[in-house]
């Protein structure tokens, strides 16, 4: 062939001859034939993909719709608590109204408690002279522990400020500066005066007190006091500040009475002007026990 190339290739079964246009020929054919099933194989690589992502995307669709579903009916169930808590409130400030308003007509009247009554329902306070009072509030927590300025979270259910979430306070938090002074409530044995790690209350305080009652002292910035301490009511035991899960100087203070929280409004308000108020408020108490074991307990000392 006139201005070809012959190529010779030969094998066992003889010899056979190409020219280049013939190779080129042979090679564009096989790569055309490899373009083509690499596109058939991608396409379907992509399509099988595409489906996969849809099928997926489907699925995380339905989740989300469920978890908004779970969310309304968790705000749903969130503003039904509230809403019966706050009736609750009501319904027993109620009922401490109507509970002074008979205490007041009793006492007006010279009503003498029938022998059904409860002891804590009833209490003979014309036996508890000046000295027993005087006695009593030395030696079960009353009064404020700082100067008051103020309630930032009273005791109850709440939204923790930090956590953002539903609980309970045991306590209550007053309105304090940084380095403002705190006092014992009564006489007591310091149980516990360090840094608390697991409770979120940081620098913490806790005074046992006669006769079941305990306080604690929470997110201090400085504590004066040891544990095995005695204090006396008014002693200066530490300095309020953030320490701890806290989101701004405040006292966190709370009253415990044999296992059990107390709110600590109805004690911070006692005092020898209003003595009889504690009974009336607080019921979870025994007072009649517990008045009758104060004063054998005086007896003794006096001896």
């Amino acid at each position: 062939m006139k201005n070809s190339t012959l190529i010779t290739i030969t094998t066992l079964y003889g010899s056979k001859q190409y020219t280049i246009t013939q190779l080129i020929r042979k090679f564009i054919i096989f790569f055309s034939i490899f373009l083509i099933i690499l596109f058939i194989s991608g396409f379907l690589m992509i399509t099988y993909l595409n489906n996969l992502v849809t099928e997926k995307t489907e699925l995380l669709n339905k989740k989300e719709q469920k978890i908004t579903i779970l969310l309304k009916k968790q705000n749903s169930l969130e503003n039904k608590i509230l809403v019966l808590e706050q009736n609750i409130t009501q319904k027993q400030k109620f009922l401490d109204e109507v509970n002074d308003k008979i205490s007041d007509i009793e006492s007006i009247l010279q009503i003498k408690p029938s022998k059904d009554t409860t002891t804590n329902e009833k209490l003979d306070l014309a036996k508890i002279d000046a000295v027993d009072k005087k006695y009593i509030l030395q030696n079960i927590p009353n009064g404020y522990p700082i100067i008051f300025k103020g309630v930032t979270s009273p005791f109850g259910w709440r939204i923790h400020p930090i956590l953002h979430k539903r609980e309970f306070h045991p306590g209550i938090d007053l309105r304090a500066k940084r380095g403002t002074p705190v006092y014992a409530t009564a006489d007591a044995i310091v149980e516990y005066a360090h840094y608390h790690t697991t409770s979120g209350y940081g620098n913490l305080i806790i005074l046992d007190h006669n006769f079941g009652f305990k306080t604690l002292f929470g997110h201090l910035s400085k504590i004066v006091v040891k544990s095995g301490k005695f204090v006396k009511k008014g002693d200066l035991i530490g300095y309020t500040g953030s320490s701890g899960l806290s989101n701004g100087p405040h006292l966190h203070y709370e009253i415990r009475y044999i296992g059990m929280v107390l709110s600590p409004k109805y004690f911070l308000k006692w005092n020898l002007k209003n003595y009889n108020y504690i009974f009336k408020k607080e019921q979870k108490v025994k007072w009649q026990s517990l008045i009758k074991a104060i004063q054998w307990q005086k007896k003794l000392l006096q001896r």
